[in-house]
Formats: C-alpha cells, sequence, structure tokens
C-alpha cells in the first residue's frame, strides 16, 4: 500500500472534520445552512480527496424573536420570525464520528508501513 493514499484520505477526512465542527459551532445561528463534504477517489494513485463542501438544502424550523428597537429615541421591542439553523446535531455527531474512525484507520495503516518498512532497513543493515 502506498503511503500517499493514506495520507491524501488523512488529507480529505481533516476537511470533512472542519465542515462537520462548523456546523456543530452554527448550530444555534438562525438561518445556517450546513454543509457537507463529498469525497471522489483520486484519478492518480488512488485514496481519497475532497470533491466539494456543499452547502445543503436542510431547513431549520421557524421561531420567535423580539428585538429592541430605538424608535424617536425610545427603545422599543419588534417581534420577527427568524428560520433557525438546519443543522441536525444528531447528523453531525454520526459524521464526526464516521471521519474520526476512518482518520484512526488511516493514520493505523500509516503507522504500521512505518513499522514495516523500519524492520526491513534494519534487517538489511
Amino acid at each position: 500500500m502506498n503511503l500517499d493514499v493514506n495520507a491524501s484520505a488523512l488529507q480529505a477526512q481533516s476537511v470533512g472534520v472542519q465542515v462537520t465542527s462548523n456546523n456543530i459551532v452554527n448550530s444555534q445561528t438562525n438561518e445556517f445552512n450546513p454543509s457537507r463534504t463529498v469525497y471522489e477517489e483520486r484519478p492518480d494513485y488512488g485514496g481519497v480527496q475532497v470533491q466539494s463542501v456543499q452547502e445543503t438544502s436542510a431547513v431549520g424550523g421557524v421561531e420567535s424573536v423580539i428585538n429592541p428597537v430605538e424608535v424617536n429615541g425610545v427603545m422599543q421591542q419588534s417581534q420577527a420570525m427568524v428560520q433557525t439553523s438546519g443543522t441536525d446535531l444528531a447528523t453531525e455527531m454520526v459524521n464526526l464520528m464516521q471521519t474520526e474512525t476512518a482518520y484512526e484507520a488511516n493514520a493505523a495503516a500509516i503507522r504500521t508501513q512505518d513499522e514495516m518498512l523500519g524492520s526491513f532497513i534494519d534487517e538489511m543493515v
């Protein structure tokens, strides 16, 4: 197995973690639409790369908010309806766990290749 294959997967999964983290951080941001990472096979030496980061069409609910408004120097309250974040925390946590598992597997493969190469060099010397 080629180290480059595992290294490309680690890079792509790092982007996936960043996208998922951004979704989680913005889970309470009104009108936020979460994104998802789309992966594809690398055409050159195999492995994986990020094809794109796409904003989803997930829509949150609607809630009423009260905003302070100044009218003629007097503070008043204004009520408005806003769309909440479309982020589903359960989905994001599953995505995070999947990405973490894939990252760990590729890191373990790199460690194993490193150990095997070290043993091979030790035997040659």
